[in-house]
């Protein structure tokens, strides 16, 4: 062969490897990571799961109820004609009859060698409006395009540190960890990294979800109701005097000292394995009926003792529902639920008037060291990060053991004196529960308030705008009028005692003092939570039906300082 056609084929093998790689390079994913944001508006968890590929897809990684879903943030999407990004986004439509196909199709044929995939819905239907279904699905997966559609296995379900709750993350939570997939250690502002967690997905959470909502509302407005009638009825018998026979001022007075009960009651009612009428209402009846009237023996002896008993069982529940992750909190039927997007794991501010009030029943038969003592322990439990996580629960607890100091040993500081125990315990208290956050290795409602914060003057802003939250919740619910002005009013009779009262507050200093500090720590409540309202409403139950109700059971000669 001669040297130039030698040449030629040497040219020719040449051109061919280089074609061979051009085409082999062309057949290379363009990406080694990327991202597919798939949403569906108007499909709820149950209508998403039914697709099959939907179903595949949380096969390969998990699926969960997505809070908050307008916090997620869609990244630029490309205009029609422009290749893909390591950020895409696909809006699909649900209706289609071959949207299964459709959602193959955008993750199978996107080109990366590894692609974290989010398929969610945003805006609920009228379906779901009309049911109170406000969390919608989010299903997420992370592989190789080819990989992520498995016909067997079982199906993951989903969580992050924003919720600390198996199958629940935030719409902060897709931005957050699209971010830090694409980017590496990426700490945003809002959200946290979703975690794939061994399923099954929560379908079981949803369904208790839309049951407490179908009747959570009727049931509250009922415990509400039989209270109004209970604290009227007490008022008027109290009014009336010696007018009312014996036995029907015995009934509002233990109708009166039930609120604790029943307020217990409707807590606790988020455990029953079915929230139904059929279940709920029997139980709230009997927890509120045999819890209050379980301690009627003691009346015997004292009828203080009958609160501080009442007062003992619902710390002792509030401790086991500690230990237990606060998993009542979830479908409770008072307040709101903690898969609403407001509080996700810790107390309800709801219930912050409910401890405030059963410390002080159980106070008022303690030394007055030892009831300080008391309210410091639960107001650690109540703020604490692992524990209650409630920066307002916590600082109105605080409070309220400042209060009872100052109050009781009044005569010994004085009223400056009295008034700087107050502030600074409060301060303190509030101080302790900051620390403890700042160092807790999870993000938590109070770190995120104090990292936006920024300094003296945003911690006015955000009290200012927590204030504003309360005048909202007024505006929408007239009835939280009812503590807000019931409040003063109950103070001023504690001050002030009307006639009627006066014999049994004038008994025992102790519990005139303890009614006295749940109203004021009730003030401090209001002030110091975003829903001032509900977290006073318990303070201002428990004030006024412990008042009412020791002095209409109290006689002559069965009431003491202890």
């Amino acid at each position: 062969m001669t040297l130039a056609r030698l040449g030629a084929l040497a040219v020719f093998v040449a051109f061919l490897v280089s074609l061979s790689l051009g085409v082999a390079r062309a057949q290379e994913p363009p990406y080694d990571r990327a991202t597919l944001i798939i949403e569906l508006p108007g499909v709820s968890f149950e209508e998403l799961m039914g697709i099959p590929e939907a179903a595949a897809l949380a096969r390969a990684g998990g699926a969960g109820l997505l809070a908050n879903a307008d916090d997620v943030q869609i990244p630029r999407v490309p205009g029609e004609g422009t290749p893909p990004g390591r950020e895409h986004v696909v809006n699909l439509d649900p209706d289609r009859p071959t949207i299964g196909q459709d959602i193959r199709d955008a993750v199978s044929t996107f080109p990366a060698d590894e692609l974290m995939v989010f398929l969610f819905s945003r805006d609920p239907s009228r379906e779901m409006i009309a049911e109170g279904d406000e969390l919608p699905p989010i299903v997420m997966a992370v592989g190789a395009p080819s990989e992520l559609f498995p016909l067997v296995g079982e199906q993951g379900s989903l969580t992050s540190d924003s919720t600390r709750r198996d199958g629940v993350v935030t719409g902060a939570d897709v931005r957050a960890t699209d971010v830090r997939y694409l980017n590496g250690p990426v700490q945003l502002a809002e959200g946290s990294t979703i975690e794939i967690i061994p399923g099954p997905p929560p379908f079981e959470l949803h369904k208790r979800y839309l049951a407490q909502r179908r009747t959570y509302v009727p049931i509250g407005t009922a415990g509400g109701i039989y209270l109004a009638i209970a604290g009227l009825g007490g008022i008027a018998a109290l009014a009336l005097g010696s007018r009312v026979p014996r036995a029907v001022r015995r009934v509002f007075g233990w109708g009166c000292l039930s609120v604790a009960a029943l307020a217990t009651a409707f807590l606790a009612a988020g455990h029953l394995p079915d929230l139904t009428y059929a279940t709920v209402v029997p139980f709230v009846a009997l927890v509120t009926v045999f819890g209050t009237l379980a301690f009627a023996p003691l009346e015997h002896r004292d009828v203080l003792l009958i609160p501080a008993g009442i007062g003992i069982a619902v710390l002792v529940y509030f401790a086991i529902e500690a230990l237990l992750n606060w998993t009542a909190a979830l479908t409770p039927f008072v307040g709101g639920s903690e898969l609403d997007g407001g509080r996700f794991y810790g107390l309800p501010n709801v219930f912050i008037g409910l401890l405030i009030g059963a410390c002080l029943w159980v106070a008022q038969r303690l030394k007055t060291g030892a009831g300080f003592a008391l309210l410091v322990v639960v107001a650690v439990v109540a703020g604490f990060p692992y524990l209650g996580a409630n920066l307002g629960g916590g600082a109105s607890l605080f409070a309220a053991a400042g209060l009872w100091l100052a109050i009781r040993e009044r005569e010994r500081l004085g009223v400056w004196k009295g008034l700087g125990v107050f502030v600074g315990v409060t301060l303190l208290g509030a101080a302790l529960i900051l620390a403890a956050h700042a160092v807790s290795p999870f993000q938590t409602h109070v770190t995120r308030f104090e990292e936006q914060a920024g300094g003296l003057g945003g911690v006015f802003e955000k009290v200012w705008d927590r204030l504003n939250v309360g005048f909202d919740l007024i505006a929408r619910n007239p009835f939280a009028l009812i503590p807000v002005l019931g409040l003063p009013i109950a103070i001023a009779a504690v001050l002030r005692p009307p006639a009627a009262l006066r014999p049994s507050l004038e008994r025992s200093p102790a519990w005139r003092d303890a009614i006295l500090v749940t109203l004021l720590a009730g003030v401090v409540a209001y002030v110091v939570n975003d829903s001032g309202p509900a977290a006073a409403g318990f303070a201002f139950g428990l004030g006024l039906g412990g008042l009412l109700g020791v002095s209409l059971l109290s006689e002559a000669g069965k009431m003491g300082e202890p």
